[in-house]
């Protein structure tokens, strides 16, 4: 942000847009309010960069080009002290279990279901359904066998959609305009792959080396291209199915190959470069 400032962008905190300018059609700002009270802000384009309930989206009414609802479930919590070094991902029928080292010397393990076999409602029902989900494979278990859970599981379930993400004088960036269950782990990849594709199509839309809105329908291109074979493969991911004797065929086979293995791990997080996995651990 400091860089940002530099060149003389202002960061407006605890501010809620609250409505569009919009002029002949055309959006040419929001309107908002913030600790100085309600204040209009012109603009030759408005960002939406703000998440899967984006705001910007709603009040444009970006049309849904695409929705396949909430596929699988999620129970998360944070556990200090677990026998695991590195990453390790267990499959049992149509769930899944992931451990995942993070800082502070914790380990967040999720457990991941069908919508089908959510538990019954409340805090205590859902807390008995997480542990005994885990206590139920055996080498999860002996991973937090001296663990302790340090945190209240929490739930999470993400709809599976694409908008359209550009009109006049409008543009969505990252989960605002296509967002997926987070089985793939693409989310914030994908957002850092939008701001550099929205950033040369503003430049070239903003100085006029192209028509603005030109450019951020090449933008729309650009990403769509760029997500929309990871949002077909995330989305038959998050049912949880058997693998097909195709896709283990293809595992084992990576699995023989240190650097297929190196190139499967970056893409799947993400990664430009073998360097960038390094604090993935082991992998299991």
């Amino acid at each position: 942000m400091p860089e940002a400032r530099a060149k003389g962008a202002r960061l407006r905190e605890r501010f809620a847009v609250t409505g569009l300018i919009v002029v002949d059609g055309r959006v040419a700002g929001v309107r908002g309010a913030g600790p100085d009270g309600p204040v209009d802000l012109h603009a030759r384009v408005v960002v939406g960069a703000d998440g899967r309930n984006s705001t910007v989206a709603r009040l444009v009414k970006a049309p849904v080009l695409e929705d396949r609802g909430i596929l699988a479930r999620s129970l998360y919590g944070y556990w200090r002290g677990t026998a695991e070094r590195g990453v390790r991902v267990v499959f049992r029928g149509r769930r899944g279990i992931f451990l995942w080292p993070t800082n502070g010397d914790l380990t967040v393990v999720s457990l991941v279901f069908p919508p089908e076999e959510a538990p019954a409602p409340g805090r205590t029902a859902r807390d008995a359904f997480y542990m005994s989900s885990l206590r139920e494979v055996p080498e999860v278990g002996q991973a937090l066998a001296s663990a302790d859970l340090v945190s209240q599981p929490r739930s999470a379930a993400v709809r599976n959609a694409r908008r359209h993400v550009h009109g006049p004088g409008w543009v969505l960036a990252g989960d605002a305009g296509h967002h997926k269950d987070p089985v793939s782990a693409q989310g914030i990849s994908d957002a850092f792959a939008d701001a550099a594709v929205l950033a040369d199509a503003l430049d070239a839309g903003l100085s006029g080396s192209l028509g603005l809105d030109e450019a951020l329908a090449g933008y729309s291109a650009t990403r769509d291209a760029q997500r929309l074979a990871a949002f077909a493969y995330t989305c038959q991911q998050a049912e949880l199915r058997p693998f097909t004797a195709e896709f283990l065929d293809d595992l084992t086979r990576t699995a023989a190959d240190e650097r297929a293995v190196e190139a499967f791990v970056n893409t799947f997080v993400g990664c430009d470069a073998p360097s960038d996995a390094g604090w993935l651990g082991e992998s299991h």
